[in-house]
């Protein structure tokens, strides 16, 4: 058996989240559930350029940025940031 992904929020992805629109805030968290039950949640980001083991999701207009941590029987996916594609990746 594979090993089991969970997302956790960093303290600064949790104030940036909480910001959002709740509507915004919905689709999101939908999605990180579909990827963590997916079984492979890597298999849906982009692995940003230049940057060691720092990977991208997309959710709309949104970008979730996340750095894998591995614990033994799992991985934690903890996100770093999250925003609009255009200001997300300005300080990485």
């Amino acid at each position: 058996m594979g090993k089991n992904y969970q997302f956790q929020f960093s303290g600064n992805a949790e104030k940036q989240f909480s910001d959002l629109e709740i509507t915004i805030q919905r689709r999101i968290i939908k999605k990180l559930d579909f990827y963590e039950e997916s079984g492979d949640p890597l298999s849906f980001a982009k692995k940003l350029k230049g940057l060691t083991d720092k990977f991208s999701f997309r959710v709309g207009d949104y970008r979730i940025i996340v750095v894998p941590k591995d614990n033994n029987n799992f991985i934690v996916l903890v996100i770093l940031k999250i925003g609009h594609r255009r200001e997300v990746y300005d300080t990485i």
